[in-house]
């Protein structure tokens, strides 16, 4: 499925979550989740990592809904606890089968979103890396000169915008080195169009998640 069908799935049973009361539609939710991602060959380090995570949210909330409600009721408990590991596995299948370039390259060529947009969001997440080694290097030179920069020093912060200001200059000219034009058609290297089948796919996801849904 594309990405992009695949975000909109994800956003719509997320939707259903927050707004049904239903313990097998949580069921479901991270039992496909996880069957989704095992058939992606997700490593099992990132499942155990989903579950440490989870493991606190989930047990809070199992003990505060089940004291705080007026019946004590069991069954709620456990619908509110296991929502934060359908919310969990379902932020698994977003991050960890696809990449941040495949997402957004979709919404470009799938829902033809806005490509100044598209390519903007893309420079700014791959300028991440180079953010966080520079923010170092800043801290470091503080040292040199015996001032200790910590994250609430605004002076950190000064310098950082500075130097993102420096980049956003080369990254539009970089672009625009590229042949990048605001107003122009794009073209692109590889273009793999919809198809039936992911279409069916998409819409079959969407029906079993109501029924899921609707199970008492």
């Amino acid at each position: 499925m594309k990405p992009a069908l695949k975000f909109i799935l994800v956003f719509f049973i997320g939707l259903e979550l927050a707004f049904i009361r239903s313990l097998w539609l949580n069921i479901f939710t991270i039992i496909g989740a996880m069957i989704y991602l095992l058939f992606k060959r997700v490593s099992i380090k990132k499942f155990i990592w989903i579950g440490l995570i989870g493991f606190v949210p989930f047990v809070g909330s199992w003990f505060m809904y089940f004291n705080l409600s007026i019946d004590h009721s069991a069954p709620f408990a456990w619908i509110m606890a296991l929502r934060v590991y359908a919310y969990m596995f379902l932020g698994g299948v977003v991050v960890y089968s696809q990449t941040t370039t495949q997402l957004m390259r979709s919404f470009e060529q799938d829902l033809h979103m806005n490509p100044t947009f598209v390519y903007g969001i893309l420079g700014a997440l791959n300028f991440l890396p180079k953010m966080n080694r520079q923010i170092k290097i800043i801290r470091a030179s503080g040292k040199m000169r015996g001032v200790r920069l910590t994250i609430f020093s605004p002076q950190l912060y000064v310098k950082a915008i500075y130097n993102s200001f420096v980049w956003s200059n080369n990254l539009s000219q970089a672009m625009y080195a590229h042949s990048f034009l605001e107003d122009a058609k794009r073209t692109h290297y590889q273009q793999k169009p919809l198809t039936c089948k992911e279409i069916l796919e998409f819409l079959f996801m969407i029906i079993l998640s109501i029924i899921a849904s609707l199970i008492k």
